[in-house]
């Protein structure tokens, strides 16, 4: 009797077990798949969104006047001397955002010489941003700068939707006192700014938005 009682529940045991397994895995594959769905349903719900507009604004039909002395073809000036490339980020979703970026290639032939931010608030609010609650690292020679501005940690709240962020960046021209090029007489140049910005939710960073601004030139002689 004790050895069909034992090969009986060794009999139960091989059939038991795979079930047991399979339903195991089942639930584990379901429970697994939910995740993923939710996950998956969250990130869309929550992934913030932006919108990016660049633009001169000390200009007209953003364009640059380039003044040359006529006898020597030196360039003497720009007018604006100092053109202002401003760029307008609003955050058109319903996440907030902690934390952007932005990563701005300034043209050949000009230099950035100084950033100025403020936040408007939905209520059209100003918040004027001090140089010391944002980072920016510029490299000269190849003209990239980036800039890093943590919202929460330098206002104590994070950036809203309907809210703006704008930075303005003031540039130069590196051929002041310099002779005009030759082929600038009679072609001269259109520079293209190209900037891309990233939002960050939490330790989540979306995909970046690109952006250009191209502005002309014409020279004018004195």
């Amino acid at each position: 009797m004790r050895r069909k009682t034992q090969s009986s529940k060794r009999i139960l045991t091989f059939v038991l077990l795979p079930l047991f397994a399979i339903l195991t895995a089942s639930v584990a594959y379901g429970t697994f798949e939910n995740y993923v769905s939710l996950k998956m349903n969250l990130i869309i719900v929550q992934k913030p969104t932006i919108a990016v507009a660049c633009t001169i604004v000390n200009t007209r039909s953003n364009s640059i006047t380039v003044v040359v002395n006529g006898t020597t073809k030196i360039i003497q000036a720009t007018e604006p001397a100092f053109p202002i490339l401003y760029i307008n980020i609003t955050n058109t979703g319903e996440t907030s955002i902690d934390k952007i970026t932005l990563n701005d290639t300034i043209p050949n032939d000009w230099t950035l010489r100084q950033i100025r931010m403020r936040l408007i608030q939905s209520d059209q609010t100003q918040i004027e941003i001090s140089a010391t609650d944002f980072t920016t690292q510029y490299n000269p020679e190849n003209g990239i700068t980036m800039l890093t501005f943590n919202v929460r940690n330098a206002l104590g709240k994070t950036f809203n939707q309907y809210e703006s962020m704008l930075i303005s960046l003031y540039i130069e021209y590196n051929l002041l006192g310099q002779p005009m090029p030759n082929e600038y007489e009679t072609n001269p140049p259109t520079y293209t700014n190209t900037l891309a910005i990233s939002e960050w939710t939490g330790n989540w960073q979306d995909h970046p938005t690109i952006t250009t601004l191209a502005f002309a030139t014409n020279m004018t002689e004195l």
